[in-house]
């Protein structure tokens, strides 16, 4: 059978739902639907490594989500992430999301991301560094 669909992971990340703190409950039912890549991006998110751009005046949002070798991109709504995990397993159906997009997710529940506000001007060089896994 095909691979994941974009669905299919916006089903999964809709599971994690938080509000205001997450719970041993919750932690042990994400563990249960994510695995070991449930306890990886709760270590991104407490390593302060989540990263939520803001960009003026346009207001444009770009997640990034820093990793043990490069920064991620992270397309929320879509919802993509720029790494190979994504590429290989999520794409073929062999897991649910990568540990990027649901720290993505759980620090954006949480409020526990850095804000970054930059100008408009920066967006395209930006963009293109994050593309090229700088």
């Amino acid at each position: 059978m095909g691979g994941a669909s974009h669905g299919d992971v916006r089903d999964e990340l809709e599971k994690i739902r938080i509000c205001g703190k997450l719970t041993k409950r919750q932690m042990a039912e994400l563990h249960a639907i994510f695995g070991s890549r449930f306890a990886s991006a709760l270590k991104l998110v407490r390593e302060g490594r989540v990263k939520k751009y803001v960009f003026r005046p346009s207001g444009r949002v770009q997640w990034v989500v820093a990793g043990n070798a490069k920064d991620y991109l992270i397309y929320e709504d879509a919802p993509y992430c720029h790494c190979e995990i994504f590429y290989f397993n999520i794409t073929e159906g062999k897991a649910k999301a990568c540990k990027h997009l649901i720290a993505q997710r759980i620090a954006s529940q949480l409020g526990l991301y850095v804000l970054v506000e930059e100008g408009d001007e920066l967006f395209e060089s930006l963009m293109e560094e994050w593309r090229k896994g700088g």
